[in-house]
């Protein structure tokens, strides 16, 4: 299971995470999901009502749980260069590409955990054409 995703005119694949990883992401991520499906049901249309529980969640994790997300899904994200593919994260954790920001980064995340993880959370919010 893989898709592309473009960001800023660059092609990356998002691939599949095992089982086991994909459950220690979820729950990792179960406390910003419950802050985030408690905004949904009151129906809320106010952004900052949908943000503040968000932020709120966020602002408990740890930074080992949050790196813990972030590293094991962009483990398994590669970027398009010419005719060939190349992993964006090196072993020790670290980014290969120096132009991936943290706007980039969390989109990268966000699409390995709606292809890894969309069906699991199926309430969920998405974004449609985040990963293809």
């Amino acid at each position: 299971m893989s898709g592309i995703v473009e960001i800023n005119g660059t092609s990356y694949r998002i691939g599949r995470l095992d089982a086991k990883k994909q459950f220690h992401v979820a729950r990792r991520l179960a406390p910003l999901l419950a802050g985030l499906g408690s905004a949904l049901q009151e129906k809320t249309t106010a952004l900052v009502d949908l943000v503040s529980p968000i932020a709120g969640a966020l602002s408990t994790m740890s930074d080992v749980d949050t790196d813990y997300i972030l590293d094991t899904c962009l483990m398994v994200v590669q970027r398009q260069q010419g005719d060939g593919w190349q992993s964006v994260m090196v072993r020790d954790g670290g980014l290969l590409f120096q132009d991936i920001d943290l706007p980039a980064m969390l989109r990268l995340a966000v699409a390995v955990i709606q292809q890894n993880l969309g069906s699991f959370f199926p309430d969920g919010p998405s974004t449609p054409g985040a990963a293809a």
